[in-house]
């Protein structure tokens, strides 16, 4: 159930954004393309090693982003990431 496991932490991330005061356009653009990047790779038998490693390299760049502006969310993101990666994506 690891693909119910990653669905149900974007939905907290999303949940916990939704509470966040001032989540800039920018940011809020690169997290939904993310999270669509995310959800077509689930649907995937087996994504290529190309797909998830950009996902991964653009995920990363993003946790920083989220360190950096949104630290009690951070934590979320990177457990999100941490899964992904149990996953092989």
């Amino acid at each position: 159930m690891p693909k119910d496991q990653i669905r149900q932490s974007l939905k907290a991330l999303h949940e916990e954004l939704a509470s966040v005061d001032h989540l800039d356009a920018e940011l809020n653009d690169l997290l939904r393309a993310v999270d669509s990047d995310i959800h077509s790779l689930l649907e995937e038998p087996t994504p290529s090693s190309d797909q998830t490693s950009q996902l991964m390299l653009r995920l990363e760049a993003l946790g920083a982003d989220f360190a950096a502006r949104h630290p009690t969310t951070e934590r979320l993101f990177q457990e999100l990431i941490a899964m992904l990666g149990r996953l092989g994506i």
